[in-house]
């Protein structure tokens, strides 16, 4: 069979790369690989809402707490908006919202700890005070403060439910607990003295005072509960919160700023004041203390024997 001419096999070769070329580059497009040896970059994934944080104007020590909770929302690196609301209610009613998730009315609150809230709730386990809510003055009347000065035994008011009168009476101590105002069991002579932790009893003594309640400091005895702390509670299942609040108290922490708001913060500094009066301490143990708040590191605490 005799050769085509060349021009013309010259020719039927170029047909056939040309047929060929765009099933080639169709594959070549088609092939995310197959981009200068790189693949194409796959798209950021949207950053997360900031999570809306609802507290409350209330409770032991709100003004400095609450400047403990922006610092500590603050130093979590994470977004956040934080919502406080002025408007008070009763604590029972506080807790039975906290129990409720997304409730738009509070999703952290702090108390002293104990079993019960840290079996409802979920503890964030660094103290707020350093243990300032353990160191205890006594207001008392005449007759109380006439009592510590003979060296006789004190009755001891307690609100209704208070967590440290179960610890008073396992330390031995006589404590009456009444619905209403404490410092009126004192007014009465039904008991002697109200124990009120530093942070408290100041604007507490001012107002019975002006209600005529005629009670004062003592000057001569202070009580010290170990292990008892005041936490920030949120909900068993809000573990963003729990985690951001956590993890911005360890940040403030080392690189400074919660002691530097602690040490400057004028209630603080005021609470602090009354531990350094040379009051005798009693320390009293406290019973109910779990374990992972009795394990606390002493670098989070104050040492107030």
């Amino acid at each position: 069979m005799p050769l085509p001419p060349v021009p013309r096999l010259c020719a039927l070769w170029l047909a056939l790369c040309l047929m060929a070329a765009p099933a080639l580059a169709a594959g070549r497009n088609d092939d995310p690989v197959d981009m200068g040896g790189l693949a194409a970059p796959a798209a950021a994934p949207p950053a997360p809402a900031p999570l809306v944080v609802h507290a409350l104007n209330q409770g032991t020590a709100s003004a400095y707490v609450l400047k403990v909770l922006k610092l500590a929302l603050a130093k979590s690196g994470r977004p956040y908006v934080l919502k406080i609301d002025d408007h008070p209610l009763p604590t029972a009613r506080v807790l039975r919202l906290l129990e409720q998730p997304d409730n738009g009315v509070v999703d952290v609150y702090w108390l002293p700890t104990a079993p019960a809230l840290e079996a409802h709730f979920q503890p964030v386990r660094v103290p707020l005070d350093r243990g300032l809510m353990g160191y205890r003055l006594l207001a008392v009347g005449e007759a109380g403060q006439a009592k510590l000065q003979d060296g006789q035994p004190l009755a001891l008011a307690q609100g209704t439910g208070w967590p440290e009168a179960r610890l008073l009476r396992a330390a031995g101590q006589t404590v009456r607990e009444t619905a209403g105002n404490p410092y009126a069991d004192v007014a009465d002579g039904a008991a002697d003295a109200v124990p009120r932790s530093s942070l408290d009893i100041e604007p507490e003594v001012e107002r019975a005072q002006a209600a005529g309640v005629p009670v004062t400091v003592a000057r001569d005895v202070a009580l010290f509960y170990r292990d008892f702390y005041l936490y920030f509670f949120v909900a068993k299942h809000n573990d963003r919160l729990a985690d951001m609040l956590l993890d911005g108290l360890y940040e403030a922490y080392a690189d400074g700023s919660f002691m530097a708001l602690f040490r400057n913060d004028p209630q603080i500094q005021a609470a602090m004041a009354y531990t350094r009066q040379g009051r005798r301490v009693l320390a009293l143990p406290n019973p109910d203390a779990t374990a992972p708040t009795r394990a606390l590191a002493a670098s989070l605490t104050e040492s107030l024997e």
